[in-house]
């Protein structure tokens, strides 16, 4: 087949898929139905098929066939999803992507349907999560370094809710709360939202300048600080134990609370006890299975103090009402 039918057929596609005529989940003709149709030779058909999701217009599923994907987002969301050509890199967000990723979550969904307790989804669920959804999440954080009892274990929809959750929760416009000079947007949008004031921590090659920290704690009257302490976004760092104990003894000394932002953790080998287990009596862990399992699940978990739970119970329910278990 000549390059330039080759290509205008990719193109068509591409324009099909990009003006809508082709919504998002339809599902287009089988490889050897597109080479019968066009008259091509089947690897041909494989090819423009290959193409078309390298740029991020189709996904292929094992057994099902090519699907036209969701490329449009909203202005309002505030972010841009370009295609992505074959060969380039998309840095724009972070999520897992592994060969028969869709595969291994459809697996898992069928067994949970055939297996689950369904029948407790059509009814109103505690704000919390039930208790024994609760104590799974608990074991998972076990995985992480945090001994957390069920009770104090919160289910949300996705870390950010849990940020969300947590500040709107814990925090009163007007306070001060710390964190990294340069760190996760999505924690600075939140702030601004709830009129919380962020004073900027300066940062080094390795972690958060403590001692600076020291130094904004004895002139302003900080409530809080937000950390990363287990493989920062966007720095990328690990902040080691003993700069952790020394975060730790801050936080006692000008009774501040800790937001321990773990979306990550789960990629650092053999990191040092999260912040939640130094300090439990005032951190608030919060992490989620977006970046591990899939990000469209939004999944997250909160462990709190106990003391915190009721609050925190309560914006759940203001929220959300509860998060599907």
């Amino acid at each position: 087949m000549p390059r330039s039918r080759y290509k205008s057929l990719v193109d068509r596609f591409a324009a099909d898929i990009r003006s809508g005529q082709l919504p998002p989940g339809t599902r287009l003709p089988t490889h050897r139905q597109l080479a019968a149709t066009e008259g091509l030779a089947l690897v041909t058909a494989s090819r423009v098929y290959a193409d078309l999701e390298g740029m991020g217009l189709v996904s292929g599923e094992t057994g099902r066939g090519t699907f036209v994907r969701e490329t449009a987002l909203p202005p309002s969301l505030g972010v841009h999803q370009p295609s992505v050509v074959a060969g380039m890199m998309d840095l724009n967000f972070n999520y897992p992507s592994l060969p028969g990723q869709a595969d291994l979550l459809r697996t898992a969904l069928r067994q949970l349907a055939l297996s689950g307790d369904l029948e407790a989804h059509l009814r109103y669920q505690p704000h919390a999560g039930r208790l024994h959804e609760r104590a799974s999440a608990a074991r998972h954080l076990r995985s992480r370094g945090l001994n957390v009892a069920a009770e104090q274990v919160l289910i949300v929809s996705g870390a950010q809710h849990g940020l969300a959750v947590t500040m709107m929760a814990l925090l009163q416009p007007g306070d001060v709360i710390a964190a990294d000079a340069l760190t996760y947007p999505g924690f600075k949008v939140l702030a601004e939202a709830l009129h919380l004031e962020v004073v900027p921590i300066p940062v080094t090659d390795t972690g958060s300048d403590l001692v600076a920290l020291e130094k904004l704690c004895r002139s302003r009257s900080v409530r809080a600080v937000y950390s990363m302490p287990t493989l920062h976004n966007p720095l990328g760092w690990v902040m080691a134990a003993d700069q952790r104990e020394h975060l730790v003894s801050i936080a006692r000394q000008h009774d501040l609370l800790i937001i321990e932002d773990a979306a990550y953790a789960f990629l650092a080998e053999a990191p040092p006890p999260p912040l939640a287990e130094l300090a439990p009596e005032r951190t608030v862990y919060v992490t989620g299975l977006s970046k591990s399992i899939a990000t469209g699940l939004r999944v997250g978990f909160v462990a709190a103090p106990a003391s915190r739970v009721p609050a925190l119970e309560r914006t759940i329910r203001a929220t959300t009402w509860n998060t599907p278990g």
